[in-house]
């Protein structure tokens, strides 16, 4: 098989499909009487666990729904406390601004407000793209499911892996770790847990290992992140979390993954997924994850435009990519990345 670090497939004719769709808690109020002086102390909790709940139209705000944790410790997820919801209105500005852009590209674009519980998607959010290296993030949730669970153990070597797939976006790593367990089962899995609703591994995967081929949404992309931040433990989500958080400016065989995300907009809390591949004389670049300190504010924005896969090519998706996260993240304004 031959491609690159961000997966560049085989070529061959499908179709997409292109369906549309504080308060404050009070934790306790304890009064203290001493010498007839009282206190009284006040706390919030902001709590928002499981995936995005399915929306009928593409373009709107829906709150998601409660979903169960596979360990004891994940009601600890990062976004319970910290940061403050994205104003009214910013992400559904922020999707209609990448949704206006008229530069050739093909956008599936989306906003979760973790903080609030408010998914947001655009007019292509439940379309299908090729994951390209997206679905590294997917697989390696799935593991680490897998092994809190008992069903496998990873070992050191397959967590050398996980790092290099995450960080560098490593083929030859996320091949090992497709091919030891059973990469079409995790994917599957995954879709049960994280209640995906656009993903699709092609039938005939086992044979041609073309996993980048897998279609995903930008609304299940988000629903990944979602999962992975509420339903895995609080190791291995930090480890993901922290890969994420240092991934590489250049791919393991040397493709500029400085795009979108990790462009110029890249801040200390970015914690970024990239994909990137040719197929079918199109080309896909895909950057998606967290932006803030809180890890409250994820986004997904893929990517299709025309292209043979050069160079030249390739940076013109960037410049597209990197315009969109540009409007996207501006008009998110100054608490998604607080």
């Amino acid at each position: 098989m031959s491609k690159g670090a961000g997966y560049r497939g085989r070529g061959a004719q499908r179709s997409k499909k292109r369906d549309p769709w504080f308060t404050v808690i009070p934790l306790a109020i304890a009064v203290l009487l001493v010498i007839g002086m009282g206190a009284v102390a006040m706390g919030d909790m902001r709590k928002l666990s499981g995936s995005p709940s399915p929306v009928g139209t593409s373009n709107a705000a829906v709150a998601t729904t409660p979903g169960s944790a596979s360990s004891s410790d994940s009601s600890s997820s990062p976004g319970d406390s910290a940061g403050d919801p994205l104003a009214p209105g910013a992400a559904q500005a922020a999707v209609n601004a990448v949704d206006q852009l008229n530069d050739g590209a093909q956008f599936g674009v989306g906003v979760l407000d973790r903080d609030s519980g408010q998914e947001t998607l655009g007019n292509e959010g439940t379309t299908q793209f090729y994951s390209a290296s997206v679905l590294k993030l997917f697989l390696i949730t799935d593991l680490f499911h897998q092994q809190e669970s008992g069903a496998i153990t990873l070992s050191s070597g397959d967590l050398g892996n996980i790092h290099l797939a995450l960080t560098q976006s490593d083929d030859n790593a996320m091949d090992a770790l497709w091919e030891s367990y059973d990469g079409p089962q995790a994917i599957a899995q995954l879709t049960a847990l994280a209640h995906l609703q656009d993903t699709d591994v092609p039938d005939d995967i086992n044979e041609t290992g073309e996993w980048g081929e897998t279609l995903i949404s930008a609304r299940d992309v988000l629903a990944v992140y979602q999962y992975m931040l509420t339903s895995l433990n609080t190791a291995d989500r930090q480890l993901i979390l922290t890969d994420l958080n240092n991934a590489a400016p250049d791919g393991s065989d040397g493709f500029d993954q400085s795009f979108g995300l990790l462009g110029s907009t890249r801040n200390g809390d970015t914690k970024a997924k990239q994909g990137w591949m040719e197929f079918n004389d199109q080309v896909m670049l895909h950057t998606t994850g967290i932006v803030d300190s809180g890890d409250d504010v994820v986004v997904a924005l893929l990517s299709e435009q025309s292209g043979s896969g050069s160079d030249a090519d390739y940076a013109a998706g960037r410049q597209d990519v990197d315009q969109a996260t540009a409007v996207l993240l501006k008009a998110l304004g100054p608490d998604a990345t607080d």
